[in-house]
């Protein structure tokens, strides 16, 4: 998962120079790592102690919660799936554009060594309602019409910098098209982001849309966050035995969680060996140390004081 995009990481050497305070507006429009990324409380180790049971088997009182470390290992691919995307952007930020007009902004183009025989450049539009950008690579010693697009997006700032609302597409179809491939997103056809951090909270929607039936698997995931505070994120696998029986059920997951007491997962399955037109039903929170405190499975069989979950509320309904 650490090689997501890394193709991208290759501006973080690029032209030096003096950044105009235009350029400023253009570069503060942009996202960064610490706005999008899940913040979820706990060490990669957690998770991983946890993460490798598919079959969601009553838990005593005092284990490692599961559905802690099914957010872990969600909030972690979450991040990976736009890691290489700010790793450029942080690249981006450390230099002078190489072409200015008033409305445009250009970095590049520079060879990528990661896929030998193609350059990538990183393209900014200002336009009265907002940014559109673009990563494009081509050719090396192709023209100006050979550049295509890796990566689309658009940006609307409002409430200061790195504030405001937008959307980014990571085309894969398009990259495999132009002979540049990645094990991570075989069978994908695009990865969709659509954000906003101009009001509380903040949230962020990643949509991995599969190809051609049988390709791949369609996977989402939606966080929200009060920075300093609570976040929640929404996500859904279809690979998780929640009831007794040998079939796997469609599963979606609300997690919700503080930043020192603990947090809750509210857990609905469907299909596998749920009754048709039935709906299973868990409820799980953990203490500060990620370990379960209470469960209550079908909204009857529970275990544990229901008081020790934590207060989520400023994140609404």
């Amino acid at each position: 998962m650490r090689t997501r995009l890394l193709f991208l990481g290759c501006l973080a050497t690029a032209c030096g120079g003096n950044i105009s305070n235009d350029d400023l507006q253009f570069l503060n429009a942009l996202p960064t790592r610490e706005d999008l990324s899940a913040k979820l409380p706990g060490a990669e180790r957690v998770w991983e102690m946890g993460s490798s049971r598919q079959r969601v088997a009553p838990l005593a009182l005092g284990e490692l919660s599961q559905f802690y470390a099914n957010t872990r290992r969600a909030a972690d691919d979450f991040n990976r799936g736009l890691d290489g995307v700010f790793s450029y952007l942080e690249g981006v930020r450390k230099s002078s554009p190489t072409t200015r007009t008033p409305e445009f902004r250009i970095w590049g183009p520079m060879e990528n060594p990661r896929h030998p025989g193609h350059e990538v450049r990183f393209k900014m539009e200002r336009k009265p309602e907002g940014f559109t950008f673009w990563i494009e690579f081509r050719p090396v010693g192709s023209d100006e019409a050979a550049w295509w697009s890796a990566l689309e997006g658009r940006v609307h700032p409002e409430g200061g910098s790195r504030r405001g609302e937008g959307t980014l597409s990571i085309l894969m179809a398009q990259m495999r098209d132009h002979g540049i491939q990645e094990p991570w997103f075989m069978g994908l056809e695009r990865l969709d982001v659509d954000y906003q951090t101009s009001m509380l909270p903040i949230s962020v929607r990643m949509h991995f849309v599969p190809g051609p039936p049988g390709s791949g698997s369609e996977t989402s995931y939606a966080y929200h966050e009060l920075p300093g505070g609570p976040g929640q994120m929404r996500f859904l696998s279809e690979d998780m035995d929640l009831v007794p029986g040998e079939q796997r059920e469609k599963v979606a997951v609300l997690s919700r969680w503080t930043q020192d007491q603990g947090g809750m997962a509210i857990v609905e399955a469907t299909g596998g060996d749920v009754p048709p037109g039935s709906t299973a039903t868990l409820v799980e929170c953990w203490d500060a140390s990620f370990r379960t405190t209470y469960t209550k499975r079908n909204g009857e069989s529970e275990e544990g004081d229901a008081s020790s979950c934590p207060d989520v509320s400023a994140l609404g309904e």
